[in-house]
């Protein structure tokens, strides 16, 4: 999957997907194309990275703050 169909699965921007593959918390394969290149996610990784519980216990991932638990 593309950074951007990872970053509707994880939750948030496709910027924010790319920038999590630079620092390498989520691996991905950069693929060459005519005038660029784009990411390769596996759903495998992006539903790792989306599942683990974030460092200070936040909300969970892809949820507004106004997030309410039933």
């Amino acid at each position: 999957m593309t950074a951007t169909e990872a970053a509707a699965l994880i939750g948030c921007s496709p910027a924010q997907v790319r920038v999590l593959i630079r620092t390498g918390k989520i691996k991905a394969i950069k693929r060459k194309m005519p005038g660029g290149y784009y990411y390769v996610v596996s759903v495998a990784e992006a539903k790792r990275y989306r599942d683990t519980p974030q460092k200070h216990g936040g909300w969970p991932r892809g949820q507004s703050w106004e997030y309410e638990k039933p």
